[in-house]
């Protein structure tokens, strides 16, 4: 069965300390090498899945990055990125629309307040603002020279602290950065930190607050000036899949060692593409989701905090020593730091 889509954490360099972070980025060691970034890269070229989506950690502190779209890109695959933008300015905006056929910033509030306390750190909002208008720039620019470019977009991750603002968000951003293309809003996932108790108790959104998120797309959408488009992604897609209960999205997660995940939300890992063909371990990790523990736990799946409790036994169960012992050693600090 083949993958649609790789999704691929470069590293887990960071420069914020988001508190949902689903891979715990800037907390733990980035293990990313050149050559194995250029490895992966050609491991992934050779699969040649419809498309690639690099994420982190910040994958543009990842050693080889360029080298490495490059690679996938004469592999004739079509590569996105998720930033946060802190790191962005003229010259990087350039190599970009040279490398990437998408580029999304993520910004997490309508507010600079917000946006920082989510990401964990002060100033974070700005730099996002500012890598904003330098991106829109870049492609404005390039589309009146007839050139081709990156489709610059935003996303969101919704949760209860910045519910509120998405209405904010849409208004602002559109009418903002010209060259925009599109906003889109989605429920944060019960993964990584995300999947924590604390985390559920504070900031997981309940069915209803969900349900009306996904109601509300199309009022938001009339929102947004310069024909900015805007949607909301319905998470439930990850774990409502029928019977018998067992996850059946057909993307692979990729961590920067090589590791493919059995499946995106959870800790289990199947193997390495450093190690293994990419062919071996997506057919174990298939047969991971058939697993009776993995079908149980999935199919008793009615809310979102019965995700994030599935999440957690799943963690415990099928991750690494390395990963229960960072998993116990967590802590959930909503607040950003001056750094």
């Amino acid at each position: 069965m083949r993958v649609e889509s790789i999704i691929w954490d470069m590293t887990y360099a960071c420069p914020l300390r988001c508190h949902h972070c689903y891979s715990e980025s800037g907390r733990r060691p980035a293990v990313s090498r050149r050559e194995d970034v250029l490895r992966i890269a050609e491991e992934i070229a050779r699969v040649k899945p419809r498309g690639v989506a690099l994420s982190g950690g910040e994958p543009l502190l990842a050693p080889g990055w360029e080298e490495a779209v490059q690679r996938l890109r004469e592999a004739g695959l079509p590569v996105g990125l998720y930033t946060s933008g802190w790191i962005m300015d003229e010259a990087l905006a350039r190599r970009l629309a040279d490398t990437f056929a998408r580029v999304c910033v993520s910004v997490d509030g309508g507010r600079a307040r917000t946006h920082d306390m989510i990401r964990g750190r002060v100033g974070s909002f700005e730099r996002a603002m500012a890598a904003l208008e330098l991106l829109a720039r870049e492609r404005r620019e390039r589309v009146a020279r007839g050139e081709p470019c990156y489709a610059l977009g935003v996303e969101m991750t919704v949760m209860r602290s910045n519910l509120a603002e998405t209405e904010l968000l849409v208004r602002e951003l559109s009418g903002r950065f010209p060259g925009l293309g599109a906003i889109q809003l989605g429920m944060v996932v019960p993964s990584g930190l995300a999947a924590e108790e604390d985390f559920e108790e504070r900031e997981l959104l309940t069915n209803e607050e969900g349900q009306a998120l996904l109601a509300d797309e199309a009022r938001l959408a009339t929102l947004a000036s310069h024909g900015v488009r805007v949607g909301v992604s319905d998470v439930r897609s990850f774990y409502v899949q029928g019977e018998p209960g067992a996850p059946r999205l057909l993307f692979a997660h990729l961590e920067p060692d090589g590791r493919l995940r059995a499946f995106e939300t959870c800790e289990a890992k199947v193997g390495s593409v450093l190690e293994e063909p990419f062919e071996v371990l997506w057919e174990r990790a298939l047969a991971w989701r058939g697993e009776p523990f993995v079908v149980e736990q999935y199919a008793s799946i009615r809310t979102m905090r019965d995700w994030a409790r599935a999440a957690r036994a799943l963690d415990q169960r099928y991750g690494s020593a390395e990963d229960v012992a960072r998993i116990a050693r967590r802590t959930w600090r909503p607040k950003a730091s001056g750094m």
